[in-house]
């Protein structure tokens, strides 16, 4: 009886009759209306769904009105990427000025006759570029010129644990027994240190360090490490002479009393872990699950979960967080429900998802707060957001404020590897299943839940694995795009490796670490935690057994920034469009491929200081020269497609490489396709290495080409000359080169001594030539003002 009781009681309350439900609904629809976000987003998509109502179709309306602030937060990305491109830095307080008159005006023509769609783009493309400029000039902080050795003092506001090595980010109080506000010095820096080093966040140390400037990009179009140090205030890197000396411990300044907190946390966590599972790699996978933490993943498991395109269960997201925060809103629904006072009298789905928003939050602190984990906790937040105002939260329009959150804040973050990746991957699926939603909505399958046990059964997990299929295809493709800009890989065997792979992960091996979670404080995660490392054991085979079938198949010659950019726009115009509006993403798919076919690699790489170079032999082999392979040397041949021990063969051998003790000459070769060209005898350009000035005397004379840290006089009649000077203002350099026809066989047979070569019929030619680093530089490359000079005679 009491369980009839509590069901009769239960349809009153939520109104049984059909006319109390419409009643209610209307009720809710009037509330909604009534809410400020609701009503802004109805304003947003009346302002796009004009342009439709002024001749669009309804495919266009319907694109319009319903993912009107993604296109919103896509232009707003624009504004932010246009603005990182510029060929010099825009006043930020004329930027504003525009923006602001901008906006006056469109509030006014709003209230007048409504604005177009074109102008509400416009303004948010003005925006991005707006907040860019105020950001760089916000996060503007002394830098280093040159190298220095200075005793220090400082604060340890992060540590960063790497296969490589260990790292610390130490903000400075002091530099040679002088205080920071006296003398002008970076306010923080990134150091290497000794692996015993005892130092964590929060603890004042002192230190002697080699400092250097931020380092540049390696490569035209490569990885700039000084554009992420700008934004972060990181105004020099080096290294420690010995462990640094923490002379206060446990005083840390109120700043970094919580993240020293959260850091101490993090750290018992994994040591837990660690203590229950020993030093197997099982363990060094269930920290980077549970805490993020990477450092003890050897490189084989890495490289293996790359190459079977499941490197992304390592980066805390989207499933992460549903699984912690999803398992949370379950749990307590479920213990709600054992009490029918408290089921019968409170809106118990509300007081779940306020208990899931904090399990949110916990494991957004615990995890590191990553990029990816900031952008699934936004999108849990919303979802649970939803259920306590009673809105959908798992939309395109949720994917478009968390975006737009982020990059409010922190503009820079649109191109960081994590942010795209993330986003991409999250948009695509999102437009996916709303379609799958969209169909199931006017199709109504009533079979579903006919027949017999076994039939549905089957149906539910054909439809389960139908997701997974596509979840990976989709995501694979979005990221996949991406992974091949940053790091010249893609996944061949990828769905294969999602499709084995992630039902273990999803059903066994997260489960059981949230579960862990739940009893640590307990001291009862020793069986989950045992059970995770069976299911990460089993994950890591699958892993190997992919890996072994890609065979460096996935190693692609890098695509360029354009090039993934028309790839996705492609993918996401086929995705997100409606009807015949798909057939758009043909045109920046066929951009993306003609582009492909366009861009040779450089034949030529030049470093932006000391000795190192690479290339082309006479087969058209890029080739490098150095003692030892280095980061440097690995990036050049990322975008060559080359990866692993390939690079080691690669290194250059005479006769296109001739030293002495005054320097080097190296012979570079342009690529040919033609067979019958490579019989014409074709005359390599000559690039001299100099190292006295006697030998760069005798380079003026007869070399095509002068590469040099020293600083080359105006009297050198070399027809290029990159000196010191120059590659310290321009960084890194990249030629391409091309064969041409002899002007003159005469008049230059001295430059034959320098390599022993021939004149040919044929020349090679410098076409083209790419900097690192723009004519007038960007704040970001600009010239560090801390010298040796400065930091004495500071006041």
């Amino acid at each position: 009886m009491p369980d009839i009781d509590g069901e009769s009681h239960t349809r009153i309350r939520n109104g049984a009759s059909k006319n109390a439900t419409r009643s209610a609904e209307t009720h809710e629809i009037a509330t909604r209306k009534n809410n400020g976000p609701y009503r802004a987003g109805r304003s947003i998509q009346r302002l796009f769904a004009r342009a439709g109502d002024e001749g669009g179709s309804a495919a266009a309306r319907s694109v319009l009105e319903d993912q009107a602030l993604l296109w919103i937060s896509f232009s707003f990305a624009a504004g932010i990427a246009v603005y990182t491109i510029l060929p010099a830095e825009p006043s930020w307080q004329v930027l504003l000025v525009v923006l602001s008159v901008l906006t006056a005006l469109a509030v006014l023509e709003n209230r007048r006759k409504g604005l177009a769609t074109l102008v509400v783009l416009a303004l948010a493309f003005w925006t991005g570029g707006t907040v860019s400029a105020i950001r760089t000039a916000a996060v503007a902080a002394p830098r280093l010129a040159h190298d220095m050795t200075v005793n220090l003092s400082g604060i340890v506001v992060d540590r960063i644990e790497r296969t490589n090595g260990l790292r610390l980010v130490v903000g400075v109080d002091a530099v040679n027994d002088r205080s920071l506000p006296d003398v002008l010095f970076p306010k923080r820096i990134r150091v290497r240190v000794p692996a015993d080093t005892a130092a964590i966040i929060g603890d004042t140390v002192t230190m002697r360090a080699r400092l250097f400037p931020p380092a540049g990009p390696v490569m035209p179009g490569g990885y700039d490490f000084s554009f992420g140090a700008y934004y972060a205030q990181i105004g020099a890197t080096g290294f420690s002479f010995g462990a640094p000396v923490v002379v206060d411990k446990d005083t840390a300044p109120l700043s970094m009393r919580f993240p020293a907190f959260v850091q101490s946390l993090r750290d018992l966590l994994s040591a837990r872990i660690t203590a229950d599972l020993g030093d197997a790699p099982e363990a060094a996978l269930a920290v980077a699950l549970l805490v993020g933490e990477r450092s003890a993943i050897s490189d084989r498991d890495q490289e293996n979960l790359r190459a079977a395109g499941l490197a992304h269960v390592l980066a805390i997201s989207g499933l992460h967080m549903a699984l912690f925060a999803g398992g949370t809103y379950a749990a307590a629904s479920f213990l709600l429900s054992l009490f029918p006072v408290l089921s019968l009298r409170l809106p118990t789905d509300k007081i779940a998802a306020a208990c899931a928003l904090l399990a949110a939050i916990f494991y957004l602190l615990v995890s590191g707060g990553s990029i990816a984990t900031q952008r699934s906790f936004l999108m849990i937040a919303l979802v649970f957001l939803g259920v306590l105002t009673g809105r959908r939260g798992l939309t395109v329009r949720s994917v478009a404020l968390a975006a737009l959150f982020l990059l409010v804040l922190a503009p820079e973050r649109l191109f960081h590897p994590g942010f795209q990746m993330s986003f991409a991957a999250v948009i695509c699926l999102v437009a996916v299943y709303e379609t799958w939603r969209e169909q199931a909505g006017r199709t109504r399958f009533s079979k579903t839940s006919q027949g017999s046990f076994s039939a549905r059964l089957l149906r539910s997990a054909g439809r389960w694995l139908l997701g997974l299929f596509v979840t990976a295809l989709v995501a694979g493709t979005a990221t996949g795009i991406i992974a091949a800009h940053h790091f010249g890989r893609v996944a061949p065997y990828g769905l294969l490796g999602n499709m084995l792979g992630m039902p273990v992960f999803s059903l066994l091996i997260m489960p059981m670490g949230v579960l862990a979670f739940v009893l640590m404080p307990f001291g009862l995660a020793a069986l989950p935690l045992a059970v995770m490392a069976f299911g990460l054991n089993l994950l890591l085979k699958i892993a190997a057994l992919v890996a072994a079938m890609d065979g460096e198949s996935g190693v692609i010659a890098q695509v360029t920034a354009t090039e993934m950019l028309a790839f996705s726009v492609a993918l996401f115009a086929f995705l997100l469009m409606r009807g015949w509006l798909r057939a758009c993403a043909l045109l920046p798919l066929a951009l993306g491929l003609c582009l492909v076919r366009l861009s040779p690699s450089p034949d030529v790489q030049i470093a932006a200081s000391g000795y190192r170079i690479a290339a082309r032999d006479g087969e058209g082999v890029l080739k490098w020269s150095g003692r030892n392979e280095t980061f440097l040397i690995e990036t050049w041949y990322q975008s060559e497609g080359v990866a692993g021990e390939a690079i080691k063969s690669q290194k250059t051998r005479s006769p296109q490489i001739r030293c002495d003790a005054l320097g080097c000459v190296v012979a570079a070769h342009a690529p040919s396709d033609d067979d019958r060209e490579k019989t014409r005898p074709v005359k390599p350009l000559k690039i001299a290495l100099p190292r006295t000035p006697e030998a760069l005397r005798q380079d003026c004379r007869y070399a095509d080409l002068i590469v040099s840290d020293m600083i080359v006089p105006g009297t050198c009649r070399g027809p290029l000359v990159f000196d010191r000077t120059l590659r310290q203002s321009r960084g890194a350099i990249s030629l391409w080169l091309s064969e041409h026809p002899q002007e003159s066989k005469a008049s230059r047979s001295g430059a034959n001594a320098l390599d022993g070569s021939d004149e040919g019929d044929l020349a090679t030619k410098i076409i083209r030539i790419e900097f690192a680093i723009a004519e007038t530089p960007r704040p970001w490359h600009r010239h560090g003002e801390v010298t040796r000079a400065s930091l004495r005679n500071t006041p």
